[in-house]
């Protein structure tokens, strides 16, 4: 059952993820600035093409990726290895939402107003703390569930 909670969590991440990836697309110029320096100056550029099918590529592969480790660990009669398919679920969710954020600080830097981009940092930080939540939770999850076997 919470395996089919959590596959319904990813599919809705990934809904979420392919409306920022068009919205964000959507916006970018021909030429996308990926890349900025320490300074703040731009330091490399895509065409919006490669962006795009780039993008789209590792965004098919780690879900995919991650879905099919999911289903094979999902199916096996270890309880230990059902607790690791529903947690790949949710490191699923995780990685969608980390998209999200970078497709949607990538619209607003390549976007024509002015932004302070120090204002977007706490979206990172928000994403990259839902990482360290899930690694925490993941290894009491698994730390309970070896007390049980």
């Amino acid at each position: 059952m919470t395996l089919k909670i959590t596959n319904a969590l990813r599919v809705i991440s990934i809904i979420i993820l392919v409306v920022v990836f068009f919205i964000s697309y959507a916006g970018l110029p021909e030429q996308v600035l990926a890349f900025i320096d320490s300074k703040g100056n731009p330091a490399q550029y895509f065409s919006k093409n490669y962006f795009f099918y780039g993008t789209l590529t590792i965004l098919i592969l780690s879900n995919t990726l991650m879905y099919v480790l999911a289903i094979m660990l999902g199916k096996s009669t270890n309880h230990i290895n059902q607790v690791i398919a529903i947690h790949m679920m949710t490191m699923s969710v995780v990685i969608n939402i980390f998209f999200s954020v970078a497709l949607t600080f990538i619209a607003i830097l390549n976007g024509q107003e002015n932004f302070d981009y120090a204002s977007f940092a706490p979206f990172i930080y928000l994403s990259q703390g839902l990482f360290v939540i899930w690694v925490l939770v993941f290894i009491i999850s698994l730390i309970r569930s070896k007390k049980t076997v």
